[in-house]
């Protein structure tokens, strides 16, 4: 098939306008490492986003698992979801049991758990059942015969002298603690000794709760 010169011109410039559209089309679009990098990326987020929900859920389905019959979990051990598993916990008061071993060290038994912000007596007494924790007695230097200790009109062996014991004797004391013991020194330095066991009671942080479990470990001497 003979051609015209104008014919062989046209059909020359439609092949360069093919030849420059396919190239531009290899040029403007990202190659084909780069897509599937794109799309790796894409498939690894939707990947740690799954991950991310599957251990919320485990966790709430952890925290929301009752207790089981005859079981007792350690304050001292136990992480918050565990804690929050107690009866009358939650996720707050459990990270404030968390918070409030590491600063203040453990908890020796039921009592301590009262220095917890938001644990009053009448919640740990409800945690009593299911927690791992004696329920709390005088230590050897509350029981001994020196350190504070004096004996008994009544015969019931060694107690702690309120107006004359230490801060290491009185945190030994069930319920006492760091804490309490700095603000039973502090108010005896305020407002004189201990008169009577309603006295203790109007030490902040000391409940009358706290004031019923201490009578039979301590005594008040003027």
């Amino acid at each position: 098939m003979n051609l015209s010169e104008g014919e062989t011109r046209a059909l020359l410039a439609s092949t360069v306008l093919v030849l420059l559209a396919a190239l531009a089309r290899v040029l403007l679009s990202p190659p084909a490492a780069e897509v599937r990098a794109e799309r790796l990326d894409a498939a690894g987020g939707a990947d740690s986003a799954l991950a991310a929900a599957e251990s919320v859920y485990v966790e709430t389905r952890r925290r929301s698992q009752p207790l089981a019959t005859g079981e007792r979990i350690d304050p001292n051990t136990a992480d918050e979801a565990e804690l929050d598993r107690l009866p009358g916990v939650g996720p707050a008061l459990a990270r404030e049991i968390v918070r409030n071993r590491r600063i203040e060290g453990p908890f020796r038994s039921l009592g301590d758990l009262e220095r917890v912000p938001g644990l009053g007596s009448s919640k740990v007494e409800r945690l009593a059942p299911y927690a791992r924790l004696p329920a709390g007695a005088a230590t050897e230097a509350a029981k001994g015969d020196g350190g504070g200790g004096i004996s008994d009109s009544e015969g019931r062996g060694s107690r702690i002298d309120l107006n004359r014991a230490t801060v290491l004797e009185l945190q030994a004391l069930p319920g006492i603690g760091p804490v309490r013991a700095r603000a039973i020194i502090r108010w005896r330095e305020e407002h004189g000794r201990f008169r009577n066991f309603p006295d203790l009671s109007e030490v902040p942080g000391v409940g009358p709760a706290t004031v019923w479990k201490l009578r039979s470990l301590v005594v008040i001497r003027p």
